[in-house]
């Protein structure tokens, strides 16, 4: 998980949280909730809602599927983030599409829709039924994403 002396998190506990109201701080709270929401432990879930993610039916759904799994121990083969792109930026919203290589090797980009409404960088979920597909992408199509270790 990416950290910034500047961008943040600059808490960390009881999760990784406060970034700065900043395009980077976007991009890193992007990150952080996208590794939180899949890796988060059943004691630890609640937090990433309640730290990581904008109130809201999203997120209530989100929590109550969360709910119903039990995770313990490390993710398995997890998706590494190896690069970014804004598809739109604003001073309190942004939206980061994510690039992803999996353990087969296949690439995808991911859009993460962000708030700063309610105090800091989080993550809205979109509600049921409307969120975003993960889509596969090229090396090509990979070039035009900055990426995290170039």
């Amino acid at each position: 998980m990416p950290i910034s002396k500047e961008a943040g998190p600059h808490d960390m506990t009881p999760v990784p949280h406060t970034f700065a109201a900043t395009p980077q701080g976007a991009v890193l709270a992007a990150v952080t909730a996208q590794v939180w929401m899949a890796g988060a432990d059943d004691d630890t879930w609640p937090k990433v809602a309640e730290y990581l993610l904008e109130p809201g039916l999203g997120r209530d759904q989100w929590a109550q599927a969360r709910a119903l799994v039990s995770v313990k121990g490390m993710v398995k083969n997890p998706a590494e983030f190896i690069g970014f792109k804004f598809t739109s930026y604003a001073e309190d919203k942004a939206i980061v599409l994510l690039a992803a290589r999996w353990a087969d090797g296949m690439l995808t980009a991911y859009p993460v829709q962000l708030s700063s409404l309610t105090g800091g960088w989080r993550v809205v979920i979109p509600p049921q039924g409307s969120e975003p597909d993960l889509s596969e992408i090229s090396d090509t199509d990979l070039d035009t994403f900055v990426r995290f270790n170039p």
